[in-house]
């Protein structure tokens, strides 16, 4: 067994540890869901980026699962509520999830984040839609229809991948 072994058997059993400690309410504080997919992909299921350096991953992983076990411990030692739970995801999660992005094909939309996504996808698509119907170029609301399709299957790829990280998630 090497250092790499124990470091992936220590940061699952200190989420678990972490996770059994705390009641409905503070395991959506801590992100749970996003963790578990981190640990998903990062612990129980590596794959090497074949479009990115093995070496600068493999080191950031090592790093991430670090993070992670630093992270569990500031959660320990911190009276959570939703601010604190936010300042803690920024410092350590978010940090996470950005390699997870770059390595793993994450995406940092889950979570309450969706609702806005949503928004900001459907309002350019209702503002690209009056245009070209102001200059009568289409007579239907298309550009609104397809982003919306778009956003909700790229959604559920996601999630049924497993590939999802955010605040609350």
């Amino acid at each position: 067994m090497d250092e790499t072994d124990d470091l992936d058997i220590l940061v699952k059993s200190e989420f678990e540890k972490l996770y059994s400690e705390l009641d409905d309410e503070k395991r959506k504080l801590i992100s749970s869901n996003s963790i578990k997919n981190i640990i998903f992909y990062l612990i129980d299921n590596p794959k090497v980026n074949p479009k990115k350096n093995t070496k600068l991953q493999e080191l950031g992983e090592i790093r991430m699962k670090k993070k992670l076990l630093d992270y569990f411990k500031a959660v320990r030692t911190t009276d959570l509520d939703k601010y604190s739970a936010s300042d803690l995801y920024k410092e350590y999660v978010n940090h996470i999830g950005q390699f997870m992005t770059e390595y793993y094909k994450f995406s940092g939309d889950g979570g309450k984040i969706v609702v806005f996504t949503g928004f900001v996808i459907l309002t350019f698509g209702v503002i690209l839609d009056t245009i070209l119907m102001l200059v009568n170029w289409i007579s239907f609301p298309t550009f609104s229809i397809l982003f919306l399709i778009l956003f909700i299957v790229r959604r559920v790829i996601k999630f049924k991948q497993r590939r999802l990280f955010g605040m609350f998630y």
